[in-house]
């Protein structure tokens, strides 16, 4: 198991595979010649007793592993042990399966949008999978409130202690009282993949509760932030101290889809559907501006929705989903979206593959490139190919317009010539680099690649930091 020597809400222990490392910043735990249930210890490990005793020993965010030497261990009963042991388990593989629908994840397979089936609007496959998710999440925070009863049973605590934990360390929500009506129907929307054999006669004998009107609808009213910054459905039911299972239940009840979320789903559909034609693309280099001697990303995104099976209705409701104008988004906004949602380490640089090259603000020529097939030769290619087809288009559309002296062929005519001047621009910038002996190398990762073409201006937004421009330009690995 492995945790972060720092966080806000305190020790949080995660299982960690075969053949990876750990460091000082996330310390891993090992085990007993005479006791190695890995699910077991990390199910004790996570609840609100070990919470307690490591805040009672380490009241600070910083927790040491000498910290965690401290906390008393018993080996359990061996039929306690394995209940704890399966719904750690459990949990680990609901968790694991909500990671294969989100970009930045290692178990990433594909977005909610191309995986849940609803053949109407693309907003009601991100609705069905809010459900799904909702449904995953509260069976996860069931099996916790029922791990942390039995590791009171493993440490016989009396009442007076347990109760003491609870009012430091709060309830636990997956215990909370339950609607009747929330309580049947969750136990009837059982998932095949995730049985609730386990859980069931706990979900029965919940304690039944009543919600008036105005109670239920003040909840209900915040569904929308649902999901927003630190506001996840723990979070969520937390604050209004209500079982999971009645927000999963009111949820898909209202059909409200919450917009800031619907659009970052929609942001990582399209960042893989870009991925995926970046890579089966020769060179790993599409224009954004027509006339460059391919065709143009956004036509090529439209016959990659129909070929994945979607309807042009759908493509022509996308929009709405990701919250602008696709063509406007792709040009102005999508490469920062991306990089700011890669900003997973505080202390790291964002982590886009997608890259935006520009010219500048008028367009004379854009394209997005993907770091896997980026190298020294596709950059000359950029300059050798795909520039010169588009300087070339603009000189002889100038050509055309020369004798036109309409106010429209006028405008045109002054776009062209800024367009022309920030090419040459442009090109000066990559021949600087090519003669710096500008050579990206994958495995030189993100920052030390792109720190160069950020530093010239080539980038349509600054992913690094001033410190971290500074610290990969010279970077000497």
């Amino acid at each position: 198991m492995t945790y972060s020597a720092s966080g806000s809400k305190g020790i949080s222990l995660r299982y960690l595979p075969k053949n990876h490392l750990f460091d000082i910043g996330g310390s891993s735990v090992f085990f007993m010649k005479d006791y190695q249930n890995v699910f077991y210890s990390m199910g004790f490990l996570n609840s609100k007793l070990v919470f307690y005793i490591i805040n009672c020993l380490n009241p600070t965010v910083n927790i040491q592993p000498g910290d965690l030497k401290r906390v008393p261990f018993l080996i359990p009963e061996k039929n306690i042990e394995k209940i704890i042991d399966t719904l750690s388990k459990t949990n680990y593989s609901l968790i694991f399966k909500l990671n294969e629908y989100f970009i930045f994840e290692d178990s990433f397979k594909s977005s909610p949008i191309s995986r849940f089936r609803n053949e109407n609007e693309v907003k009601f496959r991100i609705r069905d999978f809010f459900n799904l998710e909702n449904n995953y999440k509260s069976q996860i925070l069931i099996n916790e409130a029922i791990i942390n009863e039995k590791i009171f049973e493993v440490y016989e605590l009396t009442d007076a202690d347990k109760a003491m934990v609870l009012a430091k360390e709060g309830e636990s929500i997956g215990g909370l009282p339950v609607t009747a009506a929330a309580k049947k129907a969750y136990l009837e929307n059982e998932v095949a993949e995730f049985p609730l054999d386990n859980i069931r006669y706990f979900i029965q004998n919940l304690p039944e509760t009543a919600f008036s009107t105005e109670e239920k609808d003040k909840i209900v009213a915040e569904f929308p932030n649902l999901y927003q910054s630190n506001n996840d459905l723990e979070e969520f039911c937390i604050r209004h101290q209500v079982n999971p299972i009645n927000v999963w239940y009111w949820f898909k009840e209202s059909n409200i889809i919450p917009k800031q979320r619907m659009n970052t789903l929609a942001m990582e559909f399209l960042a893989d559907m870009i991925r995926e034609i970046l890579l089966e693309d020769e060179d790993g280099i599409i224009p954004l501006v027509p006339n460059a001697g391919e065709k143009i990303l956004l036509d090529r995104i439209e016959e990659k929705f129909l070929e994945k099976g979607f309807s042009m209705a759908q493509y022509s409701a996308f929009d709405g989903v990701l919250g602008r104008n696709i063509k406007e988004y792709l040009n102005g906004h999508f490469f920062k979206a991306l990089s700011d949602h890669l900003n997973l380490f505080m202390y790291l640089p964002k982590t886009p593959f997608i890259w935006h090259l520009t010219s500048g603000p008028e367009q004379g020529f854009d394209c997005y490139s993907i770091i896997y097939k980026w190298d020294r030769d596709k950059l000359m290619r950029v300059r050798s190919v795909y520039i010169e087809h588009r300087e070339r288009a603009l000189v002889n559309r100038q050509s055309d317009l020369l004798n036109d002296t309409s106010a429209s062929a006028q405008n045109e005519k002054d776009k062209i010539y800024k367009q022309l001047k920030e090419i040459e621009s442009f090109k000066a910038k990559i021949d600087e680099l090519l003669q710096e002996g500008y050579n990206p190398i994958l495995d030189d990762g993100v920052g030390k690649n792109i720190a160069p073409l950020q530093k010239k201006g080539m980038l349509a937004y600054e992913v690094l930091n001033a410190g971290q421009l500074k610290k990969y330009l010279n970077a000497d690995w």
